[in-house]
């Protein structure tokens, strides 16, 4: 066999899916805490040297390279994992066909960047998109690189590429920063994260794209993909322009100094959340996809992701929300402490918003995404209508508008997506209600203990202390649960039986 063809065969992963499924899973997982020191430690800096009108002006652009991000490629890079037969013929019509789709796309941003500064009074914005269009070119040409290399969950090389781009983007943006250049701090250390990933793609993935006449066979099976990529598209398209309608319009009325308080909030309220979610997602849809054709094995893996997001997720919210005040204060300065209260209205839209966020593992897994575009046709216009009711009020206005679509929003999406979906209402309940009472409870329990606790002045050994009571307490009451002790018991048994 070709050595650039063994990205095509699927025969051995599939005899041995679930093992490789648990492994990929671990790996990504242990991975975290180097992601989570590098990201912390790289944010401690630049909150400090920078100002927050710098992550302002970054916040601005940022609406833009999240559409941009979702129409490239048109989901094509999704659907290639998704899919259960792939061939190098089919892989190099789609990458040329997205190239196509791409330079367009490329060339827009380029175009709209000088509206976009125009729009909200910043000349400087023009610039910024000029130099992150690099970084998403790098992306896009490396796009069906990375989708094979998921495809054969080699996710322990995947993880070692990010962590090497979040070094060298990191040491490039305090290093910009060191040198008084502001905001460029914040845009290189984006393009030097998406370079970084991109030539390393191309460099471990040894399949190139080759030129191939267009069959007729190969006309209709590209069709059938990008039905399924259109889908996704749209979804994607429509639901993260409400999702980002949020800094738009805070920007627009609120400058960059207010969206810059915000942006941060936001951040650091999902960042335990998307610590967890983005390194499972590629492994739960390969896996997820692989085991399609099963429906029982579909129903365990799911009910397996699902509980290991939402026990991981939901404690570390809950524990966030009740710590607010010092992890604003060690992570970020006495300048950002302002941050608070919006900080915690958003902790809750997290909190809440996670269980619509993983329904998109079954949607692309199952091959729904046109339930998943019908479905962003009513989350969109909601969450616009509270945001702009909420910006009346600025930064922490908006916030509480985004909690309350999410709160409002998320139990209709869950019970949407199910319906016509391998795993019922039952199997994603049952992953979620051990998590969220156990969660919640412990930051009850922990509320009064905060206040009768010795004090400790050193801020970090104030919050290892508290992180390690709600640690006590989350365990105590998830095991005096209904079931709990028998299914952590077996949870616990499964991983180590895997590691061994």
């Amino acid at each position: 066999m070709a050595k650039s063809n063994r990205h095509f065969e699927m025969t051995a992963l599939k005899a041995n899916l679930t093992q490789r499924s648990l492994q990929s899973g671990l790996i990504s997982v242990a991975a975290q805490p180097l992601k989570l020191g590098i990201g912390i430690g790289g944010t401690m800096v630049l909150a400090r040297l920078l100002v927050p009108a710098d992550f302002g002006l970054l916040a601005m652009v940022q609406p833009v390279l999240s559409i941009v991000d979702s129409l490239s490629n048109l989901g094509l890079e999704t659907a290639t994992v998704q899919r259960q037969e792939f061939n190098p013929e089919q892989a190099s019509v789609i990458f040329w066909l997205s190239l196509k789709i791409n330079a367009l796309i490329l060339g827009a941003m380029v175009l709209t960047a000088p509206l976009v500064a125009q729009f909200y009074g910043q000349p400087e914005l023009t610039h910024m998109l000029l130099c992150l269009a690099i970084g998403v070119a790098s992306l896009c040409l490396s796009f069906q690189h990375l989708s094979l290399l998921k495809r054969q969950m080699r996710f322990e090389l995947l993880t070692a590429i990010e962590l090497v781009a979040l070094v060298t983007s990191t040491v490039v943006a305090i290093a910009t920063a060191w040198l008084g250049l502001g905001y460029w701090a914040l845009v290189l250390q984006l393009t030097a994260l998406q370079v970084t990933k991109g030539i390393a793609y191309w460099l471990y993935c040894d399949w190139r794209p080759q030129r191939l006449a267009n069959s007729a066979h190969c006309q209709q099976d590209l069709r059938s993909t990008l039905s399924y990529g259109l889908n996704l598209t749209g979804f994607r398209c429509i639901s993260r322009v409400g999702m980002k309608m949020d800094r738009v319009l805070l920007g627009y009325v609120g400058g960059a100094s207010s969206l810059g308080f915000y942006a941060m909030a936001y951040k650091w309220a999902y960042f335990p959340f998307w610590q967890i979610y983005y390194p499972l997602f590629d492994v739960a849809v390969s896996s997820l996809s692989r085991s399609l054709s099963e429906p029982e094995r579909y129903r365990l893996y799911c009910r397996r992701g699902l509980l290991l997001i939402f026990a991981v997720c939901m404690p570390a919210l809950a524990c966030l929300f009740m710590t607010a005040d010092d992890v604003t204060l060690l992570m970020l300065g006495e300048q950002w402490l302002e941050i608070v209260p919006m900080f915690r209205v958003l902790i809750v839209g997290v909190f809440v918003g996670c269980l619509y966020r993983v329904t998109k593992w079954i949607y692309v897994s199952a091959a729904t995404t046109q339930r998943q575009l019908r479905w962003s046709l009513i989350h969109t216009p909601v969450m616009i209508a509270a945001i702009a009711i909420g910006v009346q009020w600025g930064a922490y206005g908006v916030a509480v508008g985004y909690t309350v679509a999410m709160c409002l929003l998320s139990y209709p999406a869950v019970v949407y997506c199910v319906r016509q979906s391998p795993i019922t209402l039952g199997d994603f309940m049952g992953a979620l209600w051990r998590p969220a009472i156990a969660a919640i409870f412990s930051a009850g329990l922990l509320y009064p203990v905060q206040i009768f606790m010795p004090t400790i002045n050193l801020l970090l050994m104030r919050l290892l202390v508290t992180g390690l009571v709600y640690s006590l307490f989350y365990i105590c009451i998830w095991l005096l649960l209904p079931g709990g002790y028998t299914q952590g018991k077996l949870f616990m048994s499964a991983l180590l039986n895997k590691l061994q």
